[in-house]
């Protein structure tokens, strides 16, 4: 296979990435609401429907994507979420604000784990395995990165259409799913292909459960599902604290912005912790967080406080990720063991996105991030005990 074409899957994955960004996310539960009869309880329901799907699919797809390749998984994934941009475009009622979520939801599940099986072929076929973490730092930095400036100016847009930004994200899921097209797929092994062939789902778990990977999986996995539901909720909140929509913007642009010079060095950071010291850190920073949702409605505290989600959530998440690597690097079933994180998070955030949403109808938001808050730290801190008693990973 010629080097410089394999090469080309580094910055066409950058592009991947890019494309990949929701141009719409610092509008969409606003969006939600701008439909007739739609009410922030629908929300919770909608944001429900997309999780239960992505729950369902998160571990066939990868599995899926492990057995028929995973260029070929990624090329699927690029076409459910230009279904999905059509559905939201086209909504005028609450169903179709339904099924272009689930459409979203599953064409993430088709991505998560099988983008990161893809890259990590590719560089150990040009033998820079060991640089996955800094190579791939970079990449999600600019991923991150350049699209800032169409999320800046998403709220202007909607002072002009409501639906402005969903034929922009049009235009940028045809380019992203012609650029996956021309990818390049990673020779193979052919005792690789006779191991994937032989194994069955089974055999998979089994593997994964011998690696210890589950325990890690577990615990990141919650804890990923319920920031993304938090998240889920800020245009709405900010709506309800009277933010107006043209800073939604701005706002969202500082997180992505700091998130993509974190995670530009996610190489040293993750030098800088081992797997449980990363966990403690975790756990301890998003409990803080949530809790302080959960005591103030300052305006301006809220608004920090959510791009310091943004920052520690997406900055952090290829450190989180080069553990996960670290883990099952053996295994051939990368994207399947990757998926089932994902697949944790999914039914997190499903459940979270609903009881966020239960909460809020019957109180107010500040209620419903304290109580979180105190879900949160009971549910997790237990599996960090567990972990940390069990010391079943190497470390540093």
């Amino acid at each position: 296979m010629n080097i410089n074409s394999l090469e080309s899957n580094i910055w066409k994955y950058a592009i991947f990435l890019i494309t990949n960004k929701r141009v719409y996310m610092t509008i969409l539960s606003a969006y939600y609401l701008s439909i007739p009869e739609t009410t922030t309880q629908d929300i919770g329901l909608i944001l429900f429907w997309g999780s239960i799907s992505r729950f369902i699919f998160e571990i066939p797809s990868g599995y899926f994507s492990d057995k028929i390749g995973h260029k070929q998984s990624l090329i699927l994934s690029r076409v459910l979420m230009l279904l999905s941009t059509i559905f939201f475009l086209i909504a005028e009622t609450f169903l179709p604000l339904v099924i272009g979520t689930i459409l979203f939801a599953i064409s993430f599940s088709f991505t998560t784990g099988t983008g990161s099986a893809f890259m990590h072929e590719t560089l150990q076929g040009l033998g820079r395995e060991d640089e996955y973490s800094k190579i791939m730092g970079k990449i999600k930095a600019i991923g991150f990165a350049v699209p800032i400036p169409l999320l800046v100016l998403t709220p202007f847009l909607v002072s002009i259409d409501f639906k402005a930004p969903f034929i922009i994200a049009l235009i940028i899921d045809i380019i992203g799913l012609l650029v996956t097209i021309s990818m390049v797929k990673p020779r193979t092994k052919q005792s690789h292909i006779e191991e994937i062939n032989n194994k069955n789902f089974k055999q998979v778990i089994q593997e994964g459960y011998k690696l210890n990977f589950f325990q890690f999986a577990l615990f990141t996995g919650l804890i990923g599902g319920i920031i993304i539901s938090i998240l889920s909720f800020r245009p709405a909140y900010q709506s309800f604290l009277e933010i107006p929509i043209m800073y939604y913007g701005i706002f969202f642009g500082i997180g992505r912005g700091l998130a993509s010079i974190v995670l530009a060095y996610s190489g040293r950071i993750k030098n800088m912790f081992n797997i449980y010291s990363f966990s403690k850190f975790i756990l301890i920073a998003y409990s803080l967080i949530i809790l302080a949702l959960g005591v103030t409605n300052n305006a301006f505290i809220v608004i920090g406080i959510f791009i310091f989600i943004s920052v520690l959530h997406m900055g952090l998440l290829q450190v989180e990720e080069g553990f996960m690597l670290e883990i099952i690097k053996d295994s051939k079933f990368k994207a399947t063991l990757l998926s089932m994180k994902s697949q944790i998070g999914a039914i997190a955030n499903g459940v979270s996105a609903f009881f966020i949403g239960y909460i809020v109808l019957r109180t107010s938001y500040q209620e419903s991030f304290l109580y979180l808050s105190f879900v949160f730290i009971a549910i997790l801190l237990p599996i960090y005990i567990y972990m940390r008693k069990t010391n079943k990973f190497r470390t540093k």
